[in-house]
């Protein structure tokens, strides 16, 4: 009997492209994860904690080892979301929950620059590790393009932990280069989940850019 988190176990199958459940379970908490993020909702991050769960084993079935290891990465940082977004902060003798915030430019930029730099040296990693152990490792798809979207995410989702507004820029860019890659390998349905990403990540923007400049003219 097959295991019904094996990926070659379909739920369904539509235009040809077969739906397993470890892809409708993860599109699903993916889903419901990020619409609560994009309205402040901490619960975003529980949500996230079974996703990471299951998109690992989906990504090590799929031989996308350095998003399988993000989701290992992300289950730490939604951890780190959740302590940050419900440990009051006392500020002038008041308490009060964290903020919506913006990063120092010239941070945010480095940030950027940290995060490609690691990806190029992950990707490189990747290809060695899985040269040196071929009995263990597959080879890697798209190793390099692989690595700095795990960067990428990594980058997004501590920011997102931090409450700084740029996380949405940083998504917006992940999940647009993140379609093309699922499309190319004809992940569909994985597809659809980031392109509903991207349409939140924009939507999200506009309502914490709001609630933020609503904050600042409280102070």
């Amino acid at each position: 009997m097959m295991d019904l988190f094996d990926i070659n176990n379909l739920v369904f199958t539509a235009w040809g492209y077969g739906v397993c459940w470890l892809e409708l379970l993860g599109v699903v908490t993916g889903f419901i994860a990020i619409y609560l993020a994009g309205r402040g909702k901490v619960l975003n991050f529980w949500v996230g904690l079974l996703n990471c769960l299951i998109y690992f084993d989906f990504f090590l079935q799929s031989r996308l080892y350095s998003m399988m290891l993000l989701q290992l990465v992300f289950f730490v940082i939604n951890i780190y979301g959740i302590v940050q977004w419900t440990r009051p902060k006392v500020q002038n003798n008041s308490v009060e929950k964290i903020k919506i915030t913006r990063l120092v430019p010239v941070r945010f930029w480095l940030g950027v620059l940290f995060t490609m730099c690691l990806g190029v040296l992950w990707g490189v990693g990747v290809v060695w590790l899985a040269q040196q152990m071929p009995q263990y490792v597959q080879k890697p798809v798209y190793p390099l393009l692989d690595a700095i979207l795990l960067m990428g995410n990594v980058f997004g989702q501590l920011l997102l932990a931090m409450k700084k507004i740029e996380n949405w820029w940083i998504w917006i860019v992940v999940d647009t280069v993140s379609i093309v890659l699922w499309l190319v390998l004809g992940m569909y349905l994985t597809a659809i989940l980031y392109l509903l990403y991207l349409l939140i990540a924009i939507d999200a923007f506009l309502k914490w850019n709001r609630q933020m400049n609503i904050d600042n003219n409280k102070i």
